[in-house]
């Protein structure tokens, strides 16, 4: 068979545990390492086929099958990608860190579990896989024949969080955080008219009103009033034509434009005393 090499290191890594600890199958350079979850290829000349296998973990199943250890049970599928493929199940182990290994329980059937039956090219079968862990709890599952590890799946590691990174990520934090107050001041909203305190009334009876307008002391004054230039010949009030400020004679008819408004008896001056002639008789001759 051959196989694709990848994630040599840590297929060399699980191959050294495996001798040292007397594993039977051991992964080698030719071992296709993949995380949990990935599909690693198997070739046998013209056929071709991809296993994946997942969520290692224990298991809750019922199973007609009374574990000494503790039940674990993974996903496992198998895809024909070229050639007609014959599933074989009893090839899958479990093993832990320190190498104890779990075979499959290949030979108990279930409903969930993988179907052994031969697959034509394109088909694809998938199931629950089991295995009774009397030791070490499992973080990896392998594909064998028996010489050497074909396959082998490992859990992946966490997301590495260094402190490099985690300075790095507070600085720009702490400086998205420092320029987020500027950057705000420049785009803040006007303020709403309900943020400008509203001209109050005027009360009734002011001396002053709301708003004052342009060339009045306070109130608008009607024209001919005191404030207001009045027309030359004039103490105050406008007189009609043809009046100097002596009343008019009776037989005089007023304008025939406007009746003349009442003058004031203090703008209205006193008419003049009439004058008396008295004879002087001629003195004696």
């Amino acid at each position: 068979m051959k196989f694709k090499p990848a994630l040599v290191a840590a297929a060399t890594a699980a191959a050294a545990t495996a001798v040292a600890l007397g594993g039977a199958a051991t992964a080698s350079a030719d071992t296709e390492v993949q995380w949990l979850g990935q599909p690693g290829e198997l070739v046998n000349g013209t056929v071709v086929q991809h296993w994946t296998v997942s969520h290692l973990k224990p298991s809750t199943d019922t199973i007609p099958y009374q574990p000494v250890g503790t039940l674990w049970e993974a996903t496992a599928s198998d895809e024909a990608v070229a050639g007609n493929v014959t599933p074989i199940i009893s090839n899958l182990n479990a093993r832990a860190k320190n190498g104890d290994t779990y075979r499959v329980l290949f030979g108990v059937a279930t409903t969930q579990g993988v179907n052994p039956a031969p697959l034509a090219q394109g088909h694809k079968t998938s199931g629950k896989i089991y295995f009774d862990v009397t030791g070490e709890a499992p973080d990896s599952v392998f594909y064998s024949t028996g010489d050497a590890e074909e396959l082998l799946w490992l859990q992946a590691p966490p997301p590495a969080t260094g402190s490099g990174t985690s300075g790095s990520t507070s600085g720009s934090s702490s400086s998205g955080a420092s320029s987020a107050p500027s950057a705000a001041a420049e785009t803040t909203a006007p303020e709403t008219p309900a943020s400008t305190p509203a001209a109050e009334p005027a009360a009734v009876g002011s001396a002053t009103p709301a708003s004052v307008p342009s060339g009045s002391s306070g109130t608008p004054l009607p024209e001919g009033s005191s404030g207001t230039p009045l027309p030359e010949g004039s103490s105050g009030t406008p007189l009609p034509e043809g009046s100097s400020g002596t009343p008019l004679p009776a037989n005089a008819a007023p304008p025939a434009e406007a009746a003349p408004a009442p003058v004031p008896a203090a703008a209205t001056p006193a008419p003049a005393a009439p004058t008396t002639t008295v004879a002087v008789p001629a003195p004696p001759a």
